[in-house]
């Protein structure tokens, strides 16, 4: 190095895979809270547009064939697709998997202390709208009901939240 040239560090390159648009908001709305600019995290957004968990891991490992990763990560509802064989490919391909149970409205709805026990997927998405004034899929959805000091708050009663944050920040 040449007298005075500053030293870069590399950044902790992480692709986030959300199973469609509602998972999609949820990371963009993390990414804005938790990855400042200089973190030293670098982070890519990808949409798997739906069709269940196998595809949101497949979308995951074939984005990552693409560019070089350090952390591979797919958020997933567990009602549809989600089995050994499924677990399996994720952890060949090392994507760490956030699996909300049965769907992320059900993990969001729990975070705010509502019970989502016995429900079906289209029962939690119309509590879940019918709460917080809109679909798990509005960004305005996050920006009024899930700032930062509650997101704090309810990663500590929560392993999938926690795993999303932790993979955030450096």
């Amino acid at each position: 190095m040449k007298g005075g040239a500053k030293r870069r560090h590399v950044a902790r390159t992480v692709l986030l895979v959300g199973e469609g648009d509602s998972e999609l908001a949820l990371l963009r709305h993390l990414k804005t809270l938790y990855v400042l600019r200089g973190s030293g995290v670098a982070v890519t957004i990808k949409n798997a547009r739906g069709k269940g968990a196998a595809h949101v891991v497949d979308v995951a490992v074939r984005q990552s064939l693409n560019a070089a990763f350090d952390l591979k990560v797919a958020l997933l509802d567990t009602d549809t697709d989600w089995n050994d064989k499924t677990r399996a490919v994720a952890r060949k391909a090392k994507v760490q998997v956030v699996a909300a149970d049965p769907c992320l409205e059900a993990l969001l709805l729990t975070a705010h202390g509502y019970p989502v026990q016995g429900k079906t997927t289209a029962r939690l998405k119309q509590e879940f709208s019918d709460r917080f004034g809109g679909a798990a899929f509005e960004s305005k959805v996050y920006e009024k009901h899930f700032s930062k000091e509650f997101m704090e708050k309810a990663r500590i009663g929560s392993l999938a939240l926690d795993q999303l944050l932790n993979v955030l920040v450096k």
